[in-house]
Formats: C-alpha cells, structure tokens, sequence
C-alpha cells in the first residue's frame, strides 16, 4: 500500500476511525437509513421497498436483474422486495415478449402516487442531510463517490 493512505487505514501507527473514510461513509448512511425509515413509517414502506420504488420510476419496464444491479441488491433479495410491492399493489410483473426467462416490473397507479408521497418526504430528509452546504459541494462530493464506486466496483 502507498504511503499516501497511511494515515486513512486501520493499520496506521496513529489510526483515529474518524480518519477512515468508509467509516463515515457506513454512518452517513445509517443515519440517512434511519431517517427514511422513520419519515416512511407513516405509509408503511422501508428502505428496501423505496430504493426499488424509486429505481423503478427512473427505469419504467426494468427487469428484475436491472433493478437489482441499480439497488445494488442479490437478485433473491430484489425479487423478494418485488413481491412483496406486487402483493401490496404497487407493482406488476410480465415476462418479456423477448425472452419469457426475463420478469419485467412496472408500476401500478398506486405504485406512482406513492412514490410521489415518497419523493415528497425525500426532499425533507434530502434539505436537512444537506444544509450548510452548497450545491457546488454536493456535486463534488458525488462525483467523488462515483469515484470510489467505480474502483470498488467489478
């Protein structure tokens, strides 16, 4: 390992875990999990079901594997949270006229109207994650996590 990231690992004479980035990392995202969670208790949804809900309206038609690649999930999990929204209402499924191996996702009416209930508390949770810094800021810290996700990923 490089000199240059001594002083970021656990390994380092001197390690203090603030100076792990992944560190911070897993607690930003905990407490954002949290947060979600809490806010989203209300209409009886959790993270899981609001990442695939949201991966959804971004990628209308997405075939389970699609979904589980933009959730980063195992494909037994995302089918079990596909489901799981199908027997609650928000979602249906159809094998594609292509390859009938392939189970597309779409959602219903209700599917939509909340996902537009949850975009509105995400907004809350995002203005409060994100006050005291700009917008200039947050796109850079984006692109450094698009970064490290590329060099992380396979």
């Amino acid at each position: 390992m490089s000199k240059k990231y001594s002083k970021f690992l656990p390994t380092s004479e001197n390690f203090n875990l603030e100076n792990f980035p992944f560190y911070w990392i897993t607690q930003v995202h905990a407490q954002y999990v949290l947060n979600v969670d809490h806010v989203l208790k209300k209409y009886g949804v959790d993270n899981s079901r609001r990442r695939l809900l949201i991966a959804l309206e971004a990628k209308p038609h997405a075939s389970v594997s699609d979904l589980s690649d933009m959730i980063v999930s195992k494909m037994s999990t995302t089918t079990k949270i596909v489901y799981r929204l199908k027997d609650e209402g928000f979602v249906n499924t159809y094998s594609c006229e292509n390859d009938a191996r392939i189970t597309r996702v779409h959602l219903t009416e209700s599917g939509k109207q909340m996902t537009h209930k949850i975009n509105d508390l995400m907004a809350i949770v995002l203005e409060q994650s994100f006050e005291g810094l700009t917008p200039l800021q947050i796109e850079k810290m984006m692109e450094s996590l698009k970064h490290i996700f590329k060099n992380l990923a396979p």
